[in-house]
């Protein structure tokens, strides 16, 4: 059906749209009170330029009916979640701030966290990166100790005889410790209470009384990272009170968002976020950028937001105090954050020279490069880890308009006959894409791969056994492993100049699945260390002679090379080293 044929089978209820591009991939999503309404007005009405661009690029839309209002503003945020659409705004999903939270048991405990957990009792944060949170925490762990070790031990932990832990680990504690001592983290984070910067001071001076002058020094620089809680700031409000301020600033084709995290009256962070603007509506791209902020943070007491922008749908999501009103100290803060974002998105548009500000606008210039008849939204890269042919694991990253899309990694246990990089890769391309081979909205418009002109081969033969055509790039690494050139559809040989912001992201995606690549290799490693179906058979050959084992010798086939007088150097029993022997001549791979 057309897209004028569906305008007119539109209901009028709430509900979510999405608009699909010429291959049938998910472009924009948005929601409405009325979709007959909302939706038929993007084609009904004039446009700017921008708008026009999005409306010309859709082929196809599909809606979502939900109950009510508040129903579709979650299914909004979870399809943009889901689809991480090109004309949307989407936050790269490392976007989360350290948090310290008190876990809501018996007897809790102190975590630390890179994600806001509502199940947990207490949460103070979001930290800054870099403001040394973990040592933050370990301080108020010795400070106000709660329960530090595993509980129920039978007998005192060794955190219990330094008086760091509750006792929870061999005696009943009671409740009413736990209150006193949430308390009381609860005022130092509010700035009401000295109690921990004047223990420290006096653990400072005593140390230095002592000649103890590195351990002075040290809890001097603790105290240094305390000074957030404690100072008092130009931009101090004199109260205790949890608010985020959200406001932006567009300059021609670019907008920058953002928010100031307040925390007990005093600014703790912010976080800026440009994008280019392209059609949406900024009622809308601002929202969003609000939500997708609090499925990662917690929602403070208060939030203000720029007077212009219509907040009800937000308050039926967020249920929480949302200030636009023109009040003295609100509009003082909004100016704050929109200079914030001011300042931001020109330092960002300097520092390009007007260029290159958003990862798409990187994107164009690789599509141009490599003469792609498509814009890489959706780019792949491949990468294979092993050590000497054992845990061969592949691994697939993904982004989407530059950005992480984690829910798409993947991971591949490699388990062929064949050895080297050509088979692993071709394997590895070949499973990928053999179940979606009937599916092109779901293939990727570009493939990197990490290995140069093996990989490429590879991946070419394993697309060309499954009749599916998609663009194919490599890295070209050189003696030291670092990205020289890269190979464009061609094969060709092509150099970047190493500063350019092209180099970086490509730089970062080849990081991005190295890194994944090795992850998934050391913990099928370790499962192997501990658990090897093999060697476990050898009576007497436990887990802790096992990790030995593989920490000295690293595989079995290695193993398989060694003498009996060499196992036992290991495992220090000549019997079961004898057996081991005999053992490891039956293995085949």
């Amino acid at each position: 059906m057309s897209v004028e044929n569906q305008l007119k089978t539109l209901p009028e209820k709430p509900g979510c749209y999405m608009y699909f591009n010429k291959d049938n991939k998910v472009i924009y999503v948005g929601k409405a009170k009325n979709l007959k309404k909302r939706v038929s007005s993007y084609f009904t009405k004039a446009h700017d330029v921008k708008t026009t661009k999005l409306v010309r690029d859709i082929v196809k839309l599909e809606t979502i009916i939900t109950l009510n209002e508040k129903e579709s503003l979650l299914l909004e945020q979870n399809l943009i979640k889901k689809y991480k659409p090109r004309y949307n705004i989407v936050l790269n999903d490392d976007k989360n701030y350290p948090y310290i939270a008190i876990t809501n048991e018996k007897d809790p405990e102190y975590i630390y966290v890179r994600n806001y957990n509502a199940k947990n009792k207490k949460s103070f944060g979001p930290f800054p990166d870099g403001s040394s949170a973990r040592k933050i925490l370990r301080t108020i762990e010795r400070i106000y100790p709660l329960r530090r070790c595993k509980g129920n031990l039978g007998h005192p932990c060794t955190y219990y005889y330094i008086q760091q832990c509750s006792g929870a680990c061999f005696k009943e504690v009671e409740q009413t410790y736990y209150e006193n001592q949430i308390k009381k983290i609860e005022n130092f984070f509010l700035g009401v209470s000295d109690d921990v910067q004047n223990i420290l001071e006096s653990k400072m001076l005593q140390a230095a009384k002592n000649l103890q002058f590195e351990e002075a020094q040290r809890i001097k620089e603790i105290i240094e990272h305390l000074k957030f809680t404690t100072e008092k700031q130009d931009v101090d409000l004199n109260d205790n009170i949890n608010r985020d301020i959200f406001n932006y600033y567009e300059f021609e084709n670019y907008i920058c968002f953002t928010v100031l995290f307040y925390r007990s009256g005093k600014l703790s962070l912010k976080n800026n976020e440009v994008i280019k603007n392209e059609g949406q509506d900024i009622n809308d791209l601002f929202k969003s950028y609000i939500l997708q902020i609090y499925t990662k943070n917690l929602v403070p007491d208060f939030i203000g937001i720029p007077i212009e922008i219509n907040v009800e749908d937000l308050k039926l999501y967020l249920e929480k105090n949302i200030i636009n009103e023109n009040d003295l100290n609100t509009n003082r803060l909004l100016n704050l954050a929109k200079e914030n974002a001011k300042e931001f998105l020109f330092q960002k548009l300097h520092y390009a020279n007007n260029n290159n500000i958003t990862k798409e606008d990187i994107l164009k210039q690789l599509q141009v490069l490599l003469k792609l008849d498509s814009f890489p939204y959706h780019i792949e890269m491949y990468d294979v880890a092993n050590m000497l042919d054992e845990y061969v694991t592949g691994a697939m990253v993904v982004f989407k308009n530059g950005i992480v899309s984690k829910n798409d990694f993947r991971k591949y246990n490699i388990e062929i006959n064949e050895k080297g990089d050509y088979h692993r890769i071709k394997e590895m391309i070949y499973r990928r894409y053999s179940k979606d081979a009937d599916f092109p909205e779901k293939w990727a418009d570009l493939l990197i791969m990490d290995g140069g002109i093996i990989q490429v081969h590879a991946a070419k033969e394993a697309l060309k056994s499954l009749n599916i055509n998609i663009p194919i790039m490599g890295l070209v690494k050189n003696d030291n492993h670092k990205t020289e050139s890269i190979l464009d559809l061609e094969e060709r040989k092509i150099e970047i100049d190493k500063k350019s912001d092209l180099f970086k992201l490509l730089e970062n995606f080849q990081l991005r699945v190295h890194n994944y690549a090795i992850s998934g290799f050391r913990k099928r490693q370790q499962k192997g260390i501990l658990k090897e179906d093999y060697i476990s058979k050898v009576k007497g050959l436990g887990d802790i002679k096992i990790k030995k084992l593989y920490e000295n010798f690293k595989s079995i086939s290695s193993m398989q090379t060694l003498s009996v007088d060499q196992l036992n150097e290991v495992i220090k029993n000549k019997k079961i080293a004898e057996i081991l022997f005999e053992h490891l001549k039956n293995y085949k791979r």
